[in-house]
């Protein structure tokens, strides 16, 4: 088994007469090989779960940067301030139904970041109208009266982005066949390789309220520290290490060692 490299705490549970588990505290950070499959793990996990009860139709939508942002840093900036005001655009032609996943990835020819969603709350076509006051109105549609004044959907996106000056390139479809296979579409992003830009404080990924991130119960009462010792958790406690399949047998190790991890 593998475990997580960068770690600097550790914790243990007793979970029973003579009877305890051990755990290292990962870094969860997506530059660490086991930390990104775990990341991963977790979001597919609670994605395969929360995606089908948010809503039954989801579109798959990537988006560049502008075409004269190119670098890791210049894309990354111009993708990070333009987003919310895209999604603000939809919400108004679409209603606040808008619900989303986010991800980042790496261009593989080049420096430059674009963006994955996997985003539920639109519709197909959009119309364009004009208020009373003449104003440009573009509301949402599940079915096109023609081709003039309304829009597709894609048609609407690569427009709006390309008013924000975001996306040169603006790609939108419905994702169609198994539900839960939406969360296969934005997770295989998740990857150390993928996600190897580091910038602080960036979301690698992002998700809307209506959706949540992973939750788990806590199956014990966890005591982080530094280390254990035959003092911390009993002498002729089995402890088992849950990281690595290790079996502390109580005072045959602590005979030999004073304390574990002993690495």
């Amino acid at each position: 088994m593998s475990i997580c490299e960068k770690y600097i705490k550790v914790a243990y549970a007793i979970t029973g007469d003579r009877k305890a588990v051990f755990t290292r505290l990962r870094c969860k950070q997506w530059t660490c090989d086991h930390c990104a499959k775990k990341n991963a793990g977790m979001w597919q996990y609670w994605l395969i779960k929360r995606i089908p009860e948010v809503s039954q139709k989801w579109w798959f939508m990537t988006l560049t940067a502008s075409r004269f942002e190119r670098t890791t840093l210049q894309s990354l900036e111009n993708l990070r301030s333009n987003i919310d005001r895209l999604i603000k655009r939809a919400k108004r032609v679409f209603g606040e139904g808008i619900e989303y996943v986010r991800v980042y990835e790496r261009h593989p020819t080049s420096e430059a970041i674009h963006v994955h969603f996997v985003i539920s709350g639109l519709s197909p076509f959009v119309r364009i109208e004009r208020s009373k006051k003449n104003v440009p109105m573009a509301t949402g549609v599940e079915v096109r009266s023609g081709r003039k004044g309304t829009w597709s959907l894609k048609t609407w996106i690569k427009k709006t982005c390309g008013d924000i000056k975001m996306g040169y390139i603006a790609d939108i479809k419905l994702l169609k066949g198994d539900i839960s296979l939406v969360a296969w579409y934005i997770t295989k992003y998740l990857t150390k390789e993928m996600q190897s830009f580091h910038v602080p404080y960036l979301r690698h990924v992002q998700v809307t309220k209506g959706i949540g991130s992973p939750k788990f119960e806590k199956n014990y009462e966890w005591i982080p520290c530094s280390y254990i010792t035959a003092d911390m958790v009993g002498h002729k406690t089995q402890v088992e290490d849950i990281d690595t399949g290790y079996i502390i047998e109580g005072d045959n190790y602590w005979e030999m060692k004073g304390f574990y991890p002993f690495e």
